[in-house]
């Protein structure tokens, strides 16, 4: 079980992102939150630091700590590991499983997942649209070894959240890789675009908190509707 402060923070975060405290722009005092989480006003400090230094909060010396004004639907989140229905909670998000296989590892995805060649493997491949757009192509490879069961209804939704909370997945962080390229043919019909109109990709790989990689997947995101957010806490 990870540390009370990281606990904390995620719940606080949790409630950010979930607009919690959209009415004031402010977080609870130190005293509040030690009171709700029964915890000691060192491990509330310690959860606030986490946040400030990813970006969630900022403080005010004397006025206390506020959420900063960034927590809209308009775009993809870098900072989260939630998915796409999360980073969109306010907007109509649907899901088309174009592709759903339990298959094995070839060279570039045994590469890309430390992993032997010939390893069970879960595919996924799914358009993805946002307020009836089409939004995103994304194919996604889940190690069975970790990832033990996937079905085309699980598929159909958000699988992190099925992960998570059916699952109990431990998920820890994640590298991405963001650049541009051109589009083929079959996602450019999909996106609703012409062959060679630009696309923006990301390159996910993602962990387990024990450093295992359970997922790597590519995502090809509509030029036109994407927008990425990074928050970064510059420090003297």
């Amino acid at each position: 079980m990870s540390p009370k402060y990281k606990q904390v923070a995620s719940q606080i975060e949790a409630d950010i992102v979930n607009h919690v405290y959209q009415h004031t722009n402010k977080l609870l005092t130190e005293d509040e939150y030690a009171n709700k989480y029964g915890v000691s006003r060192n491990t509330v400090r310690k959860a606030i630091e986490i946040l400030v230094n990813k970006g969630y909060v900022y403080q005010v010396q004397g006025s206390g700590v506020f959420v900063r004004d960034h927590y809209n639907s308009d775009y993809i989140n870098l900072e989260k590991l939630q998915g796409l229905t999360s980073d969109f909670s306010g907007r109509k998000v649907e899901t088309h499983v174009l592709h759903f296989e339990q298959t094995v590892a070839n060279d570039e995805v045994a590469e890309r997942m430390k992993c032997p060649i010939g390893t069970p493997v879960y595919f996924v491949k799914r358009l993805r649209l946002v307020d009836d757009h089409p939004f995103s192509v994304e194919d996604s490879y889940f190690r069975k070894e970790l990832v033990i069961y996937l079905d085309e209804n699980i598929v159909q939704k958000s699988i992190y959240t099925y992960l998570r909370s059916d699952q109990k997945l431990a998920i820890g962080f994640a590298d991405r890789v963001i650049y541009a390229d051109f589009l083929d043919s079959e996602s450019a019909d999909l996106l609703d675009l012409n062959e060679n109109d630009p696309a923006l990709i990301v390159d996910n790989t993602v962990y387990l908190t024990n450093g295992q990689i359970f997922d790597v997947s590519r995502s090809i995101h509509h030029f036109k509707h994407v927008k990425m957010l990074k928050v970064s806490n510059i420090k003297s």
